[in-house]
């Protein structure tokens, strides 16, 4: 509960933050760009002259509906802006909002004075070496009396090139540029504090998957850093490799990390190996790019090469888009994580397709370029609530599940505290019955010796060592398997016959039945206490064992004695050696019949599975 409160505040701050952006950033649009004319010389450069002589003879033309987006082809392309006098002004700011513009120079005009201002480029005279800004700038001086014609000499060789123009006085201009950076600056904070609880998380839950996430952030930020034009003029201005390729190579290793994470967070069942290789492939596929990348950082060249990245980085988040929605239609994943992972791709998509003019409302005009960074910050949050949740989840679960382990771990320990404690006071019986009375008229025979004879001496023990014995082989387990069974058996019975006056007589019939090595350790133990049960407390002379496989896949053990027997309706509930057979039985999903009364003998029968 806590989590969706904090995700629904910080949705609602990052609405408020654009909004706040896009008001601030409103400027008295159609009156400029009413204003503004242009005309192109194609591929061709002429002098400024010629130029000149082309707007006086009325080759520049105004657009009413003037479109943000021209492609330029590398074009030469020329505006112009003319400038009233301000007294109260001394210079006047122009500005285009394209941090990378190929090629820029501005040459202005008052009265009969032809003059021109420095040339700009991103990545050989960014303009920050005139005035430190992202965006090229030129400060015209206004102290004509008269208007000042400016004209832009614009060329670019990107595919779609941004005019957004803004011509201000110095406090207008200086406002403007306030304004954006604290917007930015904004922006950064909340992406870092974003990564450093994504790292302190990951590693307070021990859950290490999570930074390749953390990692996907970060690289987000530089790629905002990079389309911003903050990350040349503040950060690699010096670097060419960074300057041309930060944008593609940023979101390049962005891809890689994020398969990581998909790969290795996701809980996918075995029937969805192909849905994980494909987030392995994706993943996969960029290590060759990366490679290119750090190639071209040393050697430099391939100037076009980002074109193809990107073309190969659309096509891995389409694929990975379809395996999100397989994901979420099988239930995977929650819904909502369908919506994080392919709003940035759709708002993406539709930046690019749209292209407002200057009559467009504010909302569309400004708010084109800062909407896709906006998606992401919605995506990322969406998926640190869905990280969040997923692992407070597993661990609560497993934390239940080692309190349950613990419970039966403490059980089993008492139980088997219990068993122990058991067989030894009946081990301690046995000694005190079998031994006691020997060592007692060993000692009367010894104390009195002149009734002491060497008969009776030897006759005592000898009887001590039967007994002796006995116990030993009543209480040995030997290791058996479905292949010795018969034969451990049959030796145990002998072993008991030559101590005891006993006879016990056994018919087993179990061709071909492989019984497993645990049930065969259960039934061993099984007849060895009930035939010792049968000796020792219903005084028998004769027992029967029989073993038998039945036709419905069955074994069946038949113990039946001549002995005293007893009322099985009076069995205590602590009798150990009964509860010990029932408790065996049980454990081999068997059944167990006891047919027992006063002088009548005893009959047991147990039918137990096969397998």
């Amino acid at each position: 509960m806590k989590l969706e409160i904090l995700n629904k505040k910080l949705l609602f701050f990052i609405a408020f933050l654009y909004c706040w952006g896009v008001i601030n950033s409103q400027q008295k649009r159609s009156d400029l760009y009413q204003t503004i004319s242009s005309y192109t010389t194609g591929k061709d450069s002429l002098r400024f002259e010629q130029i000149l002589t082309k707007f006086k003879a009325g080759n520049f033309k105004k657009d009413p509906d003037f479109k943000v987006y021209k492609r330029l082809s590398n074009k030469e392309w020329w505006f112009h802006f003319p400038i009233k006098n301000n007294s109260s002004e001394t210079y006047t700011y122009l500005t285009i909002s394209n941090p990378y513009l190929s090629s820029g120079k501005v040459y202005y005009t008052q009265g009969k004075t032809i003059d021109s201002l420095h040339s700009t480029s991103y990545d050989k005279n960014f303009p920050f070496k005139f005035i430190f800004y992202r965006h090229p700038v030129w400060k015209i001086p206004n102290n004509s009396k008269e208007i000042t014609d400016v004209f832009l000499r614009l060329k670019n060789d990107n595919s779609r090139t941004r005019l957004e123009f803004h011509l201000e006085n110095e406090n207008d201009f200086l406002k403007r540029v306030e304004t954006e950076y604290i917007f930015f600056g904004i922006f950064i904070a909340l992406i870092t504090s974003m990564v450093i609880i994504l790292l302190y998380f990951s590693i307070l839950k021990k859950e290490y998957s999570v930074i390749f996430y953390a990692i996907y952030v970060a690289l987000m930020l530089i790629e905002f850093l990079a389309g911003k034009g903050l990350g040349i003029q503040f950060v690699w201005n010096e670097s060419l490799f960074l300057i041309h390729s930060s944008r593609s190579f940023s979101q390049t290793l962005a891809v890689f990390f994020i398969g990581l994470f998909y790969s290795k967070f996701y809980t996918l069942e075995k029937n969805d190996y192909k849905i994980k290789n494909l987030f392995k492939i994706g993943m996969y596929a960029t290590i060759p790019l990366i490679l290119i990348y750090l190639y071209k950082s040393i050697y430099g060249g391939l100037p076009t090469f980002y074109l193809y990245v990107w073309i190969i980085l659309k096509l891995i988040i389409i694929v990975w888009f379809f395996c999100h929605l397989y994901l979420t239609i099988k239930g995977r994943i929650p819904k909502y994580l369908i919506i994080g992972f392919s709003l940035p791709i759709v708002v993406l998509i539709i930046s690019q397709n749209i292209n407002p003019s200057v009559n467009s409302s504010d909302l569309l005009f400004y708010g084109g370029i800062n909407i896709y960074y906006i998606a992401l910050i919605i995506e990322v949050l969406i998926f640190i609530r869905y990280i969040f949740s997923s692992v407070i989840a597993s661990q609560k679960k497993y934390i239940e599940l080692k309190k349950v382990t613990n419970e039966l771990q403490l059980n089993f320990q008492k139980d088997v505290l219990k068993s122990q404690e058991t067989e030894r006071n009946k081990l301690l019986n046995n000694v005190h019955d079998s031994f006691g009375g020997y060592l007692e008229a060993l000692k009367l025979r010894l104390l009195h010796q002149q009734q002491n004879s060497p008969e009776k001496v030897k006759e005592i023990l000898d009887a001590f060592d039967k007994e002796y014995r006995y116990l030993l082989n009543s209480l040995y387990s030997p290791k058996i398997n479905s292949e010795n069974f018969i034969e451990n058996l049959a030796e145990f019975f002998d072993k008991i016959n030559e101590l005891t006056n006993n006879t016990i007589q056994s018919d087993f019939s179990l061709e071909e039945s492989e019984l497993p090595s645990e049930k065969c350790i259960h039934i061993y133990r099984i007849i060895s206490e009930l035939t010792t049960n049968a000796i020792k407390y219903a005084k028998a002379s004769e027992i029967n064992v029989r073993i038998s496989k039945l036709k419905d896949a069955h074994i069946l053990i038949n113990v039946t004695d001549n002995g005293i027997g007893f009322d099985i309706h009076k069995i205590k509930s602590s009798s150990f050696g009964l509860n010990s057979i029932r408790e065996r039985v049980a454990i081999m999903n068997g059944e167990i019949d006891i047919q027992s009364g006063k002088n009548n003998g005893t009959n047991i029968t147990i039918r137990i599975p096969n397998k």
